[in-house]
């Protein structure tokens, strides 16, 4: 599939059994479940175990998607939720919510 170059295909195509028509239906699910709104009402409150929900969403959604890189920084956020490390979240969710947002806005480009 030409168009995906910021996702590594390989691995998102491995989850969809190597067929284009399902990774790119994948595709149009991880657009229709953006979870930032919910991601953000959560941080603002200091929700830390519903943030962890979300970014655990976050993590596993994107790697079924080949994003590997916002998967581990996902997964770094949903572990130092579930620790009650608030100062690492406040250190790092906004990296993490800009990549997620490009990420966004480059699979709607490119469907």
């Amino acid at each position: 599939m030409t168009g995906f170059d910021f996702l590594d295909q390989e691995v998102g195509l491995e989850y969809c059994a190597g067929d284009e028509e399902i990774y790119r239906e994948v595709l149009e699910g991880y657009l229709e479940e953006d979870r930032r709104e919910e991601l953000n009402k959560c941080y603002q409150a200091g929700d830390l175990a519903n943030y962890r929900v979300n970014a655990h969403a976050i993590k596993s959604t994107s790697l079924t998607i080949g994003a590997t890189e916002l998967s581990a920084r996902a997964k770094a956020l949903e572990y130092a939720a579930a620790d009650g490390d608030m100062d690492f979240v406040k250190e790092h969710n906004d990296e993490m919510v800009s990549m997620y947002s490009d990420i966004l806005d480059k699979i709607r480009a490119a469907l």
